[in-house]
């Protein structure tokens, strides 16, 4: 640590895992060799299907990141394994070229199925053609033009592959400050020169490969507009801290939070909320998120549009508000008190 940074601005480092997929298997292994600062052998990747590295990277002034990334094989014998990497990754970079353009919109309904919020970066390498060239011709297919539309895709052109590490950092703090985890998408154009200054490397794309989905759980998208209007005709002692965003008050335990989106479920115990520590550690991490998953029923409901995954979101405000040591899954609990162990108050 140099004299200039104080003790405070060593602990600002937000650790993120970011994945690596696309057709351009040279590309990505020189993108990862040119931003990596620590690297496992690149031999990992044909070997198991990934290889990992760390990135520091610094943005702006006090926001410091290390990204651990995970370059994925997406050829077509690895296709059936490439899923199983992608648990906790927080934003995706896929390499597409010019010449096969429609990998976009397969990748998309890839990750969209498996991964409920994640930032989404797709970078088209240009060779032979211009940004504008492309738009043109590509952009203009009825279903692409809907995609733009619909997940709000912003499209970008860059001139180094910082860049879209930038990019990342931006997203990932705004969803810190605004509490949205929506899923972010972004289109970078960049000519191969400007991503590989001093590299003569060449790739040839291989075609996409759909993952095997037999032994993968797809994740359904939340009808929230119909699960918020049954919560409120329930009239459930509950708040609404956003359009997405519900906060339940548990007088044993503490308070909640659950993202309607996706049914993912935070837990901010009574310890921490009556702690006058101010620098805890602990109390900068919270909300803790709480694992609650459906069993192996399918569930049921007679209901149009509000299957097993808006009713596990209901169970869950039901579970959460009126919880405690005796009704709880045990699995649940585990969780509440392991947040629950407070190494001060042990002192």
């Amino acid at each position: 640590m140099s004299s200039l940074e104080s003790p405070l601005q060593e602990k600002l480092v937000l650790k993120k895992k970011v994945c690596i997929l696309g057709g351009m298997e040279h590309y990505k292994d020189e993108f990862q060799k040119e931003l990596s600062s620590n690297a496992l052998p690149i031999e990992n990747k044909r070997n198991i299907g990934v290889n990992i590295s760390k990135i520091d990277f610094s943005f702006k002034k006090n926001e410091k990141f290390e990204f651990l990334l995970w370059n994925i094989d997406c050829r077509q014998q690895r296709a059936y394994l490439r899923t199983i990497f992608y648990n906790g990754a927080e934003a995706i970079i896929i390499f597409i070229s010019e010449t096969k353009l429609d990998q976009i919109l397969h990748y998309i309904d890839e990750i969209q199925a498996r991964i409920p919020s994640i930032t989404l970066v797709f970078c088209i390498i240009l060779e032979q053609f211009t940004k504008d060239e492309i738009i043109h011709r590509y952009f203009i297919n009825e279903d692409f033009k809907s995609k733009i539309k619909s997940y709000n895709i912003q499209i970008n052109e860059i001139s180094k592959p910082s860049d879209i590490l930038s990019q990342i950092c931006t997203t990932f703090l705004k969803r810190d400050k605004y509490k949205e985890l929506d899923n972010a998408y972004i289109i970078d154009f960049i000519p191969l020169n400007f991503l590989f200054i001093h590299s003569d490397v060449s790739d040839e794309c291989n075609d996409y490969y759909e993952p095997e989905t037999r032994n993968n759980k797809i994740i359904q998208h939340i009808n929230t507009e119909k699960l918020v209007n049954y919560i409120l005709n329930l009239r459930l002692d509950v708040q609404f801290e956003s359009d997405n965003w519900l906060k339940i008050e548990n007088e044993e335990f503490g308070t909640f939070s659950i993202y309607l989106k996706n049914g993912n479920a935070y837990y901010f115990p009574k310890i921490c909320e009556k702690c006058k520590e101010k620098n805890c550690l602990r109390l900068k991490k919270a909300p803790f998120f709480i694992c609650i998953e459906a069993g192996e029923s399918t569930g049921w409901t007679n209901i149009s549009g509000f299957d097993q995954s808006e009713l596990l979101i209901l169970t869950k405000i039901l579970a959460l508000k009126e919880g405690n040591e005796n009704n709880l899954p045990r699995s649940v609990l585990k969780q509440i008190n392991n947040i629950n162990t407070c190494e001060k108050i042990k002192k």
